[in-house]
């Protein structure tokens, strides 16, 4: 999935994130990357993404202002 395709991604609160929910990602305005939920801890305060094209998960942090969006 590439940020240029025409889907509409809105954001999202990160306690609302599944495991399995695709999303996208950006911080400061600059792309991070597509990819799909791999965790997230019970309050929310971090998850775990496996972005397209990477074979293992990265953790992103609240605090670090990372924008999660999600197709709809």
């Amino acid at each position: 999935m590439k940020p240029s395709e025409a889907h509409s991604w809105r954001r999202v609160s990160w306690n609302a994130l599944p495991a399995g929910q695709p999303v996208r990602l950006s911080q400061d305005g600059q792309y991070i990357g597509c990819g799909v939920v791999d965790g997230s801890t019970p309050d929310g305060s971090i998850i775990w993404v496996v972005l397209d094209g990477w074979s293992e998960r990265r953790m992103f942090h609240r605090e670090d202002f990372v924008k999660v969006e999600i197709k709809g």
